[in-house]
């Protein structure tokens, strides 16, 4: 997927929240989007740790699934 560097909140006047990320945009209710923002945070802090060992090697509670 491409990006244009632009990430966008809008909230509408409905109450729901849309997360527009490059082509993809995703519609939430409040408490729905900051439940995946707080995962995507906790996902994040995950990736930054494992790049520090150089790879991602999940332990039996991890999020974080190898491909390939």
């Amino acid at each position: 997927m491409q990006h244009d560097g632009q990430t966008k909140l809008a909230l509408c006047g409905c109450g729901k929240l849309h997360f527009t990320y490059g082509s993809v945009t995703v519609h939430f209710e409040r408490e729905d989007f900051l439940l995946f923002a707080e995962s995507v945070g906790r996902l994040s802090a995950m990736v930054r740790q494992a790049s520090k060992v150089s790879t991602l090697l999940p332990g039996p509670a991890s999020d974080i699934r190898i491909c390939h």
